[in-house]
């Protein structure tokens, strides 16, 4: 409706009218000798109707300026809201950036390499969890370490171990042969291979608690005992769900008395369910919640 008005009522159409309106008005006053005062007065008519239809239409054409007007007002500040968000997104990765190079530089300092570091971040272990880990090594000096996957925490550990003379070993589980190859390879090249060792452990069926879970294979790791440090950073939660979740009850009873549990990744949900699924099922154990890139969490006895 309010397009055909604005479409129909223009200024030539308005004159138009109000002319003949105004020859009309004329004319009807001389055929019926009506008199100069009603002829006059029906006559202004004619440019009173003209000059409403005009004000309609320019109050038309207000209104749907005023609504353009506050739809591009409400674009715009969604556009800001976003802007603003993208911002401080990129402030939080600036910051968690910065973190993860001063966590590289004190690795760095403490640990000097003699051959190509591996890649951080992403599927491997953050450098500020490599600094807990290597940190935990150097305090505890664990005669056993157990990884769940392979990787930088892998060769970092080691490194760790033959800087600070530490007597123990790690031994670090990998369902996929190809990743664990390019660790063994890493571990040669810096020439850590009599203190860290990659086992290939394809992932198999274990019923626990009346589910069934996908984890390293029995032959890999039924001879571990005396475990001081357990590092759980695998199997990836893409294998099935809780993936991590046999850990404990696979491996517990091989943990020391006074054995350390790291598990990585807290921002995925999963692990955050099996973390309350350990802390159930052990009660013996506490757990401290580590702010850090993908958080994880420090579990021990008592």
């Amino acid at each position: 409706m309010h397009r055909m008005i604005r479409r129909l009522v223009r200024i030539e159409t308005v004159a138009v009218l109000v002319a003949a309106w105004l020859a009309g008005a004329l004319g009807l006053g001389l055929a019926t000798g009506a008199g100069a005062v009603p002829t006059v007065a029906l006559m202004a008519l004619g440019p009173l109707l003209g000059g409403l239809l005009l004000l309609i239409r320019h109050s038309l054409e207000l209104a749907s300026r005023i609504g353009n007007l506050a739809g591009q007002s409400e674009r715009t500040l969604e556009t800001v809201r976003r802007v603003e968000t993208d911002a401080n997104e990129i402030k939080k990765e600036i910051r968690q950036t910065f973190r993860q190079l001063e966590a590289v530089q004190n690795l760095s300092a403490m640990l000097p390499a003699s051959d190509v570091l591996p890649a951080t971040r992403g599927w491997a272990a953050s450098p500020d969890l490599l600094v807990v880990l290597v940190d935990l090594v150097i305090s505890e000096r664990p005669s056993l370490v157990v990884e769940c996957g392979s990787g930088a925490s892998t060769l970092w550990l080691a490194l760790a171990m033959r800087r600070f003379g530490i007597d123990g070993r790690i031994i670090a589980l990998d369902h996929d042969p190809v990743f664990g190859g390019k660790t063994r390879d890493l571990l040669a090249r810096h020439d850590v291979r009599d203190l860290a060792e990659v086992r290939d452990a394809p992932l198999e069926s274990f019923s626990l608690d009346g589910e069934t879970y996908s984890w390293y294979a029995r032959r890999a790791w039924e001879d571990l005992t005396g475990i001081d440090l357990l590092f759980v950073d695998g199997p990836p939660a893409t294998t099935g769900h809780q993936a991590r979740y046999p850990a404990l009850p696979l491996l517990g009873g091989a943990l020391s008395p006074a054995a350390t549990a790291v598990l990585d990744d807290l921002v995925v949900p999963d692990m955050q369910k099996v973390l309350r699924r350990w802390l159930d099922a052990y009660p013996d154990f506490s757990s401290e919640i580590l702010p850090l890139e993908k958080q994880a969490a420090v579990l021990r006895r008592g």
